[in-house]
């Protein structure tokens, strides 16, 4: 498609690096699961359940928002930041009633503590790639 003298030219075209942030939620996720577990095993998996409630719909948003690039995909790139939002939510919603239905025994202190770490870690993850 492009060149490489091309691609230098229209780099500012090309598609963000957005899923090293589920990379990083993902091995996040995993490393605080394994940071738990010496409090337990339900406590362990109470965390990595909350850190997935996370970071798989926030995979889905960021597959479905950037499909899309350039001038003139901008409707199209607008509808998928909607259906992507909104598949996140209702993924969301999903994951922690699946989470509450099929796992009772459940913790809701490293469930929620690890669902807002992991989010933090896409709050931060981009100030760490653009610095490379």
């Amino acid at each position: 498609m492009f060149n490489s003298s091309s691609q230098a030219q229209y780099a500012h075209l090309q598609q963000p690096k957005m899923h090293r942030v589920v990379v990083a939620q993902l091995l996040a996720t995993f490393c605080l699961a394994l940071l738990v577990l010496p409090f337990g095993n339900i406590e362990a998996v109470s965390a990595l359940a909350g850190g997935l409630a996370c970071s798989i719909p926030n995979a889905y948003l960021v597959w479905q928002a950037f499909r899309y690039r350039g001038a003139g995909s901008a409707k199209k790139i607008v509808r998928s930041f909607y259906q992507g939002e909104a598949g996140k939510f209702m993924l969301t919603a999903a994951a922690f009633t699946l989470i509450f239905v099929l796992f009772p025994s459940v913790k809701p202190l490293p469930l929620f503590s690890a669902f807002v770490l992991i989010q933090a870690v896409s709050w931060f993850t981009p100030f760490i790639i653009r610095n490379r």
